[in-house]
């Protein structure tokens, strides 16, 4: 697939722009170490160096934020003595003490996909401090989005091709990250012009269309849609003016998707996909490739005996 080496190389133009001037911050901190009202207006001084940056801050070695949370024009103390030692770029950093920009995930903050690049603060005589945590929000980093023309056909049809030799098997991977699925996605077509996708549970793919390239679908594996390192691949799109649907059915659907996928052991969802240009749904179910395509409307009025019978709508 192509989108390895892609996010790769923008990985790199990313950290050329952001560790120069975190190193020569990090080198100030250490002479205002034990003053933590002059490092607070040390990174508020310096906050509009370090390009595209969202937040400041500085943790201990032991993951405790000591400073304020810095942002333009703006110090927030009440973010002191938090402990950070779980966030997703926490678990990379021991034993290293290098710089590292971190991949991306979503805040639990405001859900929205993030990227933290952290920084060691050593002191003159080599003595380990802390860390210069910049944290960054995707949709104003300065992203490439133009696609490789290197296609996974073959790995699809190779992959299609095993499936028809033995029988389908849930696959409880995406079944335990659902609700993760669903706001990746969310997020994508909300704000990052993703009009059309297509989930398959059962080979843990994920076709992706955006409207600035709508002729070329885009193949990603589970695994990488999880790792929210996706959101590097497109660029900030407003919601389309000619949309079908809203992006409160967009939600809906999604959260009904994820209800079909659960609400049976035996006959479950094996497929789904979404355009919101058409606001066609598509439904692909366990039992003998049972599929159906319906408006959106429809999709989310539809009473559930319709698919499970007289017994799930008894159960729910």
């Amino acid at each position: 697939m192509w989108i390895k080496p892609t996010i790769g190389e923008q990985r790199k133009i990313l950290i050329t722009l952001i560790e120069p001037p975190m190193l020569n911050l990090c080198k100030q901190c250490t002479a205002l170490w034990s003053n933590l009202e002059g490092l607070d207006q040390l990174l508020s001084k310096h906050f509009a160096s370090i390009p595209y940056c969202q937040l400041l801050y500085i943790i201990d070695k032991f993951g405790k934020q000591i400073t304020s949370n810095v942002s333009t024009h703006i110090i927030d103390p009440k973010y002191r003595e938090q402990d950070l030692s779980r966030r997703p770029y926490s678990v990379s950093l021991y034993p290293k003490r290098h710089f590292m920009l971190s991949s991306v995930y979503i805040s639990q903050t405001n859900r929205r996909p993030c990227m933290s690049a952290v920084h060691p603060i050593i002191s003159n005589e080599q003595q380990f401090l802390g860390f210069l945590v910049a944290d960054f929000d995707i949709s104003y980093l300065p992203l490439s989005t133009t696609p490789n023309n290197k296609t996974s056909e073959f790995w699809l049809q190779s992959n299609c091709l095993l499936q028809r030799y033995r029988p389908q098997q849930r696959i409880k991977k995406f079944d335990q990250q659902l609700n993760t699925i669903q706001t990746i996605l969310y997020q994508l077509i909300s704000e990052y012009g993703l009009f059309q996708y297509t989930l398959h549970y059962s080979t843990e793919q994920i076709a992706l269309a955006k409207v600035d390239d709508p002729c070329r679908y885009r193949l990603y594996t589970v695994e990488q849609l999880l790792s929210a390192d996706i959101f590097m691949d497109f660029s900030h799109h407003s919601y389309p003016a000619d949309a079908e649907i809203s992006l409160q059915q967009v939600q809906q659907v999604l959260e009904r998707f994820s209800e079909l996928r659960l609400v049976d052991g035996d006959f479950y969802l094996r497929s789904n996909s979404l355009n919101i240009i058409n606001g066609i749904v598509e439904l692909n179910f366990s039992y003998d490739g049972y599929q159906q395509y319906l408006p959106t409307d429809k999709f989310l009025n539809e009473d559930w005996s319709s698919w499970f019978g007289q017994m799930a709508v008894n159960a729910n």
